[in-house]
């Protein structure tokens, strides 16, 4: 049988101790919201290792990075001549 438990956070690593000295009980992670948060660092990570290399491409002269303003007008789906 399986079975879905919601534990408030704060007491969620009590709780897990408990589960893990009972012999019968097997804990698997789960794609739930308290997962997230590692899946998000790795996605900031990720993200900021990807802008460092573009700015070191851009200061060794081999790549030519956008203007605030373009990328603004980028974000907003709009030509950078408009604004």
């Amino acid at each position: 049988m399986q079975i879905t438990l919601t534990v408030p956070d704060k007491k969620a690593d009590s709780f897990l101790d408990v589960l893990r000295h009972i012999s019968y009980v097997t804990i698997q992670p789960s794609d739930v919201p308290s997962s997230q948060p590692a899946a998000q660092e790795e996605e900031v990570y990720e993200g900021l290792k990807d802008a460092i290399h573009e700015v070191n491409e851009a200061i060794a002269g081999r790549k030519q990075l956008r203007t605030a303003k373009e990328f603004l007008a980028e974000l907003r789906g709009e030509n950078s001549e408009r604004i």
